[in-house]
């Protein structure tokens, strides 16, 4: 019997696999006009994925499914240059690479393991509410009370970027101006260039490097601005949320950093099962009501290139938190230490059944008080990047907002 197929991130595996020319990106678009009609067509009630669509949400998913399987994987510029043109709420800032003695523990064998180093610098980006203060490293927060996001884009850490005209970014500016109705405590977020894992042979930037870079990010935040990381709270999309979750285990599993948690976390869509333990018939995977399609594991295979994809992708607390296949003692207490939590998942998207695991093992061991999931109605993957998804978009970033408001 064959091996599952695997759903990713944002526009992953169908175009990691792919590969198409620039002939067949033409190609592509020719075929859209053509295809258009019949998209209309199955836009309407009786062909809907979704009773409770409407025909933008029906055809906006046959149109993206499309650019998934025939488009070019959307990477950023360089994680070496600082991405020009910028718009004026937004400022830039070089990271310096963490010190390598703070490799420690796993974090060090994991790194040993892929001959992973730090970066000398990576860039990052400040998107501000207008108008816009001066935030230097050597100038402190406004005030005690103030709290600020740290960002970490989606895309199976393979593609996307953390530009300020990235598509993820559309989370970012609703979330920040979500917020600000709700709180004056939230004026700017951080969204940080960690490196892509490549698909070259051998792959470049396998796990851990995007943690080892996440690591650098938060000291950044906390050290060199000055934000109490009570006061940090990091938020991440599809893979990003996987990174969210593999940093804050690190600094609790690693005290001789000397490093507290941040304070909260936001979790959209997140990307927690790289292997194959959610898969199967009658599985959220099997849902037709989703961009995501099963292309194959290439993002997960290079991610985990170093120990084998069946050696690590079900069996690692780091890559997968969200499998089912992890042992018992794993699971149980794996969570604990973690801060309050803000998860959100689309009722319609591939990922479903891995992200309800990641909920009800986060709340068996911090409490259900302390984690707080939102469920968009048969909404697609990462749908709060997508304005045709409302209103399930506009819902989840105002529970966010209130959630945010209260912790």
């Amino acid at each position: 019997m064959s091996e599952p197929e695997s759903t990713t991130g944002v526009i992953l595996a169908a175009q990691a696999d792919h590969k198409p020319t620039k002939f067949q990106f033409l190609k592509s678009i020719v075929g859209l006009f053509v295809r258009i009609p019949v998209w209309l067509f199955f836009s309407l009630p009786p062909f809907r994925p979704r009773k409770s669509w409407n025909w933008k949400k029906a055809f906006n998913l046959q149109l993206m499914k499309h650019f998934v399987l025939t488009s070019p994987l959307p990477k950023g510029p360089s994680y070496k240059i600082i991405a020009p043109n910028l718009p004026p709420e937004c400022t830039a800032v070089w990271i310096k690479g963490i010190d390598e003695s703070l490799i420690q523990g796993d974090l060090a064998a994991y790194a040993s393991k892929a001959g992973v180093k730090p970066e000398a610098r990576l860039p990052a980006y400040w998107r501000h509410l207008s108008p816009k203060p001066p935030l230097l490293a050597s100038s402190p927060p406004i005030n005690a009370e103030e709290k600020v996001i740290l960002f970490f884009h989606g895309g199976g850490y393979a593609a996307l970027s953390a530009v300020p005209d990235d598509p993820t970014q559309a989370i970012v500016r609703g979330t920040l101006s979500s917020v600000a109705k709700q709180t004056p405590n939230l004026k700017r977020v951080l969204s940080f260039e960690y490196r892509l894992t490549t698909f070259d042979n051998p792959p470049h930037n396998p796990f851990p490097t995007a943690l080892i870079d996440a690591l650098s990010a938060y000291i950044y935040v906390t050290s060199e601005v000055g934000f109490a990381p009570s006061n940090v709270i990091i938020m991440g999309d599809s893979a990003g949320g996987n990174l969210a979750l593999a940093l804050t285990r690190y600094i609790i599993r690693t005290p001789s950093l000397n490093l507290k948690p941040p304070g909260g976390l936001i979790l959209h869509s997140p990307w927690i099962d790289l292997g194959v333990s959610h898969r199967g018939p009658g599985t959220s995977n099997e849902f037709d009501s989703d961009y995501l399609v099963a292309e194959g594991d290439k993002p997960a295979r290079a991610f985990t290139y170093p120990w084998g994809f069946d050696a690590m992708a079900d069996s690692d607390v780091y890559v997968s938190p969200g499998s089912l296949t992890l042992l018992k003692d794993e699971v149980k207490g794996m969570f604990i230490g973690f801060p309050k939590t803000f998860i959100t998942a689309g009722g319609g998207e591939r990922l479903l059944d891995s992200i309800r695991t990641l909920d009800a093992r986060m709340a068996s061991d911090i409490g259900r008080e302390s984690v707080t999931y939102f469920q968009g109605l048969d909404a697609v993957h990462d749908f709060l990047i997508f304005s045709w998804t409302e209103p399930e978009r506009t819902e989840a970033l105002e529970a966010c907002a209130h959630w945010f408001a209260n912790i």
